[in-house]
């Protein structure tokens, strides 16, 4: 009896020296890092789980909506189209597919050996039509989409297509050489300015029976956007959310499409904008995350390129979107978006926002 109490009562004292000891090592760690850290790091885990949600569901819509993946391809002949990261994954596939529309394609792309490789590749499958060509591009330097731009001015006057479709996503932190955190500028701000600077080609080259058209390749990751306009490089966290950064970055995209496509109506011009989700698409675009040591996972349920690229081509070529301006498309169909990108407000913020960083007076000044 005696024995068996000692037993129990040594036991009791060990584990309220353990409890402790893990008490403490779990205190002197809390007190390392501040309180702000660890609500970052739940809402770190939170988003994480949005994604991987929203993931799966934007798998399965893939599958349930694939019979309205599809576009013809209508003879475009003689008509000007201008591609960002045209020289892999969903752009090259774009480029293919516009060439097969027999359009003169420009290719913006940062080595014009990968873009050289690219129109080699696209021969080689027997695509004949079209023509294309290639500027050096590099979405991140806001001087290089300007020389970008400055050379299509000089060898063209218009421009009847425009896809916004460069981008990178989950990067760890870099800031560009115009100081801004790096998926903002190459996924949305770059085009921003590209968009402004076209604006003359592009107003030359629409009709109103056939206008011209944007198409900004964005992402269902939108919808969990928000704008953080007090620290849109998030120089405030302890730590960068990549993903906040990158929901972000698209969400600017649709909120741009739905402010544009209101002023071009109300000033009738002849261009149309419209943003695209291309879907979960198979592409090197997944290299930041875990996802991508998994690459039968992704052959078998993630889209190929070329599945990718058919929603930004239907939008691009095809008559019957003709007016549904400012709409957003996943799998060839018009789909809802974020009701932060129909706030009037935001829009008008972003606008100011996006002249500032720019070093734009207004969106139409090359008019």
């Amino acid at each position: 009896m005696t024995v068996s109490t000692l037993n129990r009562s040594e036991r009791r004292k060990m584990l309220i020296v353990y409890g402790s000891t893990l008490a403490l090592i779990a205190s002197i760690i809390a007190c390392t890092k501040s309180l702000k850290y660890w609500l970052e790091m739940g809402d770190e885990m939170i988003i994480s789980l949005k994604y991987q949600l929203l993931g799966m569901k934007e798998n399965i819509m893939d599958i349930v909506r694939a019979k309205y993946n599809k576009t013809d391809f209508p003879c475009k002949t003689g008509c000007v189209a201008v591609v960002t990261g045209g020289s892999r994954g969903i752009g090259a596939s774009v480029v293919k597919m516009l060439l097969q529309c027999d359009m003169n394609v420009i290719i913006g792309c940062r080595k014009i050996k990968n873009g050289e490789e690219t129109v080699k590749q696209i021969r080689e499958s027997g695509v004949t039509g079209g023509n294309a060509v290639i500027y050096e591009l590099d979405n991140s330097s806001l001087g290089c989409v300007k020389k970008f731009a400055n050379n299509i001015k000089e060898n063209y006057e218009k421009v009847h297509v425009l896809i916004n479709n460069a981008g990178i996503m989950f990067t760890p932190y870099g800031e560009t050489s115009d100081g801004f955190e790096q998926q903002w500028v190459v996924n949305y701000l770059s085009h921003f300015l590209l968009t402004a600077m076209l604006m003359p080609l592009l107003c030359n080259a629409g009709t109103f029976e056939n206008s011209a058209r944007i198409i900004n390749v964005s992402s269902c990751a939108h919808l969990l956007g928000v704008i953080n306009f007090d620290d849109i490089n998030y120089y405030k966290s302890k730590s960068f959310p990549t993903k906040k950064a990158y929901a972000q970055s698209k969400l600017a995209q649709v909120i741009f499409t739905r402010m544009l496509q209101q002023i071009f109506e109300k000033k009738k011009y002849p261009i149309k904008i419209y943003a695209v989700h291309p879907g979960i698409v198979n592409t090197d675009l997944f290299e930041h995350t875990s996802i991508q040591k998994l690459p039968l996972f992704k052959d078998i349920f993630f889209k190929s390129p070329d599945k990718g690229a058919i929603t930004t081509v239907y939008v691009a070529v095809n008559k019957e979107v003709e007016n549904r301006g400012g709409s957003y498309f996943s799998n060839c169909l018009e789909t809802a978006v974020n009701p932060i990108a129909n706030d009037v407000v935001t829009q008008e913020k972003l606008l100011h926002l996006s002249l500032e960083q720019t070093l734009l007076t207004d969106i139409f000044q090359y008019l």
